[in-house]
């Protein structure tokens, strides 16, 4: 079993959709068993997915379910199920820092073990909230690969170094966690998109997948609207066709078989 995270500290860069189609698209097109976690507490990636129970992956941080089943929800889309976010996760990082709990880095990590012994899904896909949160780290300790989305204004490509710092510091904990690489999202064709990219292939601190996702027509927008992934609600858009070409590079990358994407 393979996860990946999705993780930035910078909002509106597209991880949220990165995460749903990536996994919708593992789920359809590739015949994955995936489970899809939602680690951030704004829940978007839940309400795209499923009406999700109340639990989820707070329940599993404060190891108050011994069941995986009890927790994940399975969805309408074949092979892809939820472990879902809620506010508990905003709850339970205030009751960390206030010293009311002491917190647990590896809780996600022990869970996800335990579904790997029993065999129950081929990848994990992980939405991180845009910064440290008690969740977050809890990915991170829990992944294989980090996988970084970021659009091309300056604050994201010039913080993109401070990022890849930070969660190398995280990696001494657990240090065969992989950073796969950089996806560029929201890209439109400019001067300065193109500078961007440049900078980061050959400056930046991490592998660039050759594939970008274009911005296409506010069709991401509408998607969300529709609670599907785009990939699903326009599967001929831009970033719709943009997705299913960068998650074979993804897999062809990680020696990860599929059928048709």
């Amino acid at each position: 079993m393979r996860t990946f995270a999705i993780v930035n500290r910078k909002g509106g860069v597209g991880k949220t959709a990165t995460a749903v189609n990536l996994a919708y698209i593992l789920a359809t097109s590739c015949k994955k068993r995936v489970l899809l976690i939602d680690a951030d507490s704004q829940a978007n990636a839940s309400s795209i997915i499923a009406n999700p129970n109340e639990s989820g992956l707070a329940a599993v941080l404060q190891g108050e379910e011994a069941y995986y089943e009890n927790v994940i929800d399975h969805t309408d889309i074949p092979n892809l199920d939820l472990l879902p976010a809620s506010d508990e996760l905003a709850d339970l990082d205030l009751e960390c820092m206030a010293g009311l709990k002491q917190p647990g880095y590896f809780a996600l990590r022990d869970f996800l073990e335990v579904l790997a012994e029993d065999d129950a899904y081929d990848l994990v896909v992980i939405d991180c909230p845009p910064y440290f949160s008690l969740s977050c780290v809890n990915a991170i300790m829990a992944a294989d690969r980090i996988i970084i989305p970021t659009d091309t204004d300056g604050f994201s490509t010039g913080g993109m170094g401070k990022l890849v710092r930070q969660i190398d510091n995280l990696r001494k904990a657990c240090p065969n966690v992989v950073i796969s690489g950089c996806l560029v999202t929201r890209w439109k064709k400019s001067d300065v998109a193109e500078d961007a990219i440049n900078y980061l292939r050959e400056d930046g601190p991490v592998h660039i997948y050759r594939h970008v996702i274009r911005a296409s027509d506010d069709k991401v927008r509408e998607s969300t609207w529709a609670g599907q992934a785009v990939a699903q609600w326009s599967p001929w858009s831009n970033a719709a066709r943009d997705y299913r070409a960068w998650v074979a590079e993804l897999l062809t990358q990680e020696g990860i078989s599929y059928e048709g994407v």
